[in-house]
C-alpha cells in the first residue's frame, strides 16, 4: 500500500474530546474537567485506485480521569470491539444507481510503529476491503467512474456513520514524454546550468499534485568483492500544485533548475573511496513520481495546515456524516521513459548532462565498450 502523507497506518490522528465543567461554592473548589462521555467516532481513509486491497482506520474518542497519555497507551480506550459495528462499502454508478457492495473485513494485520498510542502487536485495528479497479479486472471488479460510499453501523446506540468519494482520475504526463532530460548545456568547463520543465494534465477529482524526479544510478561493486549491483535513486521534490477544478484537464508545471539538480546529486551522493569497494556508478533512466490527492482529501490537508498568522482559530473539515475524519481517494503514480537502456543502448539523459555528471568525482559513467556510446563507457574493476 503506497503512502501520501496521509494516510500512515501508524500515525493516525486520534480526536480526544475533553469539556471543561467548572463549577465554584461558598464553601469550596470543585472541578470536574471531564463532561459525560459522548461516542464519537472517528474515520481516515483514502481509496488508492492502484491498490487491490484498501485500508480504513475506524476508532472512537476516548475520555477519562487520568493522563490522556496514559489513555492513549492502551488501545481498548479507542477501539471497538469486534462485534460494537458493523461496516459496508457501497458502489454507485455515475446516475447514483446501487452496483455493488464491497465486505469490510476488521483485521489486525498491520501493527503500529511505537509512539504515543498502543503499538502492542495485535492491537492495531484496522479496516478493509478488496476493489480491483484495473480495466481488465474479473475478481472484485470496480470502476473509477463510480462513487463510494461507507456506512458504519453502531447497533448499541441506533447511530449510523457515512462518507462517500469519488475516485481520481488518472494523470497525463505531457511532458518531458519521449525527449531526455537536460540539466547541462555545452561543455564541462564553459557550459550552463539548464531548468528542466515537467508538466502533467490532471484527471476528474484530483485536488493537488505532487511531482518528483527521481534520479536512477546503479552501483556495482569491485569485481573482487564478488557482491552483487544494487539500484540506487536520488529523489527531488518539485513542489505541489492544486487543482482549480475537479473536472480535471488543468496542465500543471513544475520546474527543476540545472544547479539544484547537481546540488542535490552531490549531496546525496559521497565520493567513492577505497572503503567502498565499488568499481563505479552506472547511469540509469530518470524517472518520476506523483502524488496525487482527492478534492475531500486536499480539502481537509489545507484546512489542518498550521496556521501563519497571528490569529490561531482555524475552521475543521470533515466529510463524515454523524463523526469525524475525512474519507477520500489518492494514488500513487511513477512515470518511466520509454527509452530504454537494454535495447536501445541509451538512457533518456542528454549526452551533455552525463558529461558533467561524469564530471563530479561520483564514480558517474555510462556504457559498453565496443558498443559505440557517445560518451565515456564503464569498465568493471
Amino acid at each position: 500500500m503506497h503512502v501520501y502523507n496521509f494516510l500512515a497506518m501508524n500515525k493516525i490522528l486520534i480526536v480526544i474530546s475533553l469539556i471543561s465543567a467548572i463549577s465554584f461554592t461558598s464553601c469550596e473548589t470543585d472541578i470536574d474537567v471531564n463532561a459525560e462521555y459522548e461516542d464519537i467516532t472517528i474515520v481516515y481513509g483514502a481509496i488508492n485506485p492502484s491498490d487491490t486491497t484498501h485500508y480504513i482506520k475506524i476508532n472512537k474518542a476516548f475520555l477519562g480521569e487520568t493522563n490522556a497519555l496514559d489513555l492513549a497507551a492502551n488501545a481498548d480506550n479507542y477501539t471497538y470491539a469486534a462485534d460494537e459495528i458493523t461496516h459496508t462499502i457501497e458502489e454507485y454508478n455515475e446516475n447514483n444507481n446501487w452496483v455493488a457492495t464491497h465486505n469490510v473485513i476488521r483485521t489486525t494485520e498491520i501493527d503500529k510503529e511505537a509512539g504515543t498510542f498502543d503499538h502492542t502487536p495485535g492491537t492495531n485495528v484496522l479496516y478493509k476491503f478488496e476493489a480491483n479497479f484495473h480495466p481488465l479486472a474479473q475478481q472484485d471488479k470496480a470502476s473509477r467512474d463510480h462513487t463510494f460510499r461507507l456506512r458504519i453501523f453502531n447497533s448499541e446506540l441506533d447511530k449510523e456513520i457515512t462518507a462517500e468519494t469519488k475516485i481520481v482520475k488518472p494523470i497525463t504526463v505531457s511532458t518531458p514524454k519521449g525527449s531526455k532530460f537536460q540539466f547541462w548545456n555545452g561543455t564541462v568547463s564553459s557550459g550552463v546550468p539548464v531548468t528542466k520543465i515537467v508538466s502533467a494534465t490532471s484527471g476528474e477529482n484530483i485536488g493537488r499534485i505532487e511531482a518528483k524526479i527521481v534520479f536512477n544510478y546503479i552501483e556495482h561493486p569491485l569485481t573482487i568483492t564478488g557482491k552483487p549491483s544494487v539500484e540506487k535513486s536520488v529523489k527531488m521534490s518539485l513542489g505541489e500544485i492544486y487543482a482549480t477544478t475537479s473536472q480535471g484537464n488543468q496542465l500543471m508545471e513544475w520546474q527543476l533548475d540545472g544547479e539544484t539538480f547537481f546540488d542535490n546529486i552531490k549531496s546525496a551522493i559521497n565520493p567513492i573511496t577505497t572503503s567502498d569497494s565499488l568499481s563505479h556508478r552506472e547511469l540509469a533512466n530518470i524517472s518520476m513520481e506523483f502524488s496525487v490527492a482527492g478534492t475531500e482529501l486536499h480539502t481537509y490537508m489545507v484546512v489542518s495546515e498550521p496556521s501563519s498568522s497571528v490569529n490561531q482559530d482555524k475552521p475543521s473539515y470533515t466529510n463524515i456524516e454523524n463523526g469525524v475524519g475525512i474519507f477520500s481517494a489518492r494514488e500513487f503514480e511513477v512515470w518511466e521513459s520509454t527509452i530504454d537502456p537494454q535495447s536501445q543502448n541509451q538512457v533518456n539523459i542528454q549526452n551533455s548532462t552525463i558529461k558533467f555528471l561524469e564530471s563530479l568525482n561520483r564514480g558517474f559513467c555510462y556504457g559498453t565498450i565496443g558498443l559505440g556510446f557517445p560518451v565515456a563507457p564503464c569498465t568493471q574493476q
